[in-house]
Parts: structure tokens; C-alpha cells; sequence
């Protein structure tokens, strides 16, 4: 093999190289942009599934504020019911005990 021969190589494999290395670099890019498409992806479902449970959690969250809410309006209802029938006890009294005086007034 003569010395051109052997230039014409090396140059044969220093192209083999370089196309080697382009090949390398473009496999390299694309498996780095699928690796942050796929990233995404991922951080929007991630968002998604975070955002059904907040949502699931407030839904939740304001039955039972609902519950407790018509629990305690249920028991001012009763208490407010208990104080005017006792109200009303005594109205009868206060009213049959002023009837009394005025007519105890009118005798006089």
C-alpha cells in the first residue's frame, strides 16, 4: 500500500468518523427532545391528576361544611322553638295576671 493509498484511508475512515459523530449527535438530540416531551407530558398529567383531587377534596370539604352547617341551623331551630313555646308559657301567665289587675282595677 503505497502512501496515497494510505492518505485515501485515514481520510475514508476520518469521514466514517465524522459521519459517525453527526449520526451520534443527532441520536443524542432527539432522544433528548423526546426525553423533555416526554417530561411534560408527564408534569401535565401530573398537574391534571393534582387538579381532580383538589377538586375532589373541595367537593368533599364543602359536604361536610354542609352537613355541619344544617346540623347547627337544625339545632338553633330547636332552641329558638324551645324558647318561644317557654315564651309563650309565660305569655299566657303575664296575660291572665294583667287581665286580673284591670279587673281588679274596674272593682275597685
Amino acid at each position: 500500500m503505497g502512501r496515497t493509498e494510505t492518505l485515501q484511508h485515514i481520510k475514508e475512515a476520518e469521514a466514517r468518523v465524522l459521519a459517525m459523530k453527526r449520526e451520534a449527535d443527532a441520536e443524542r438530540e432527539r432522544i433528548l427532545r423526546e426525553s423533555r416531551r416526554g417530561e411534560l407530558e408527564l408534569q401535565d398529567g401530573l398537574r391534571k391528576e393534582g387538579e381532580e383531587r383538589y377538586g375532589k377534596l373541595i367537593a368533599e370539604a364543602k359536604q361536610v361544611v354542609a352537613g355541619e352547617r344544617d346540623a347547627i341551623l337544625e339545632k338553633g331551630r330547636r332552641e329558638a322553638k324551645k324558647v318561644k313555646d317557654e315564651g309563650m308559657k309565660n305569655f299566657e301567665k303575664a296575660v291572665e295576671r294583667l287581665v286580673g289587675k284591670f279587673k281588679g282595677a274596674l272593682d275597685a
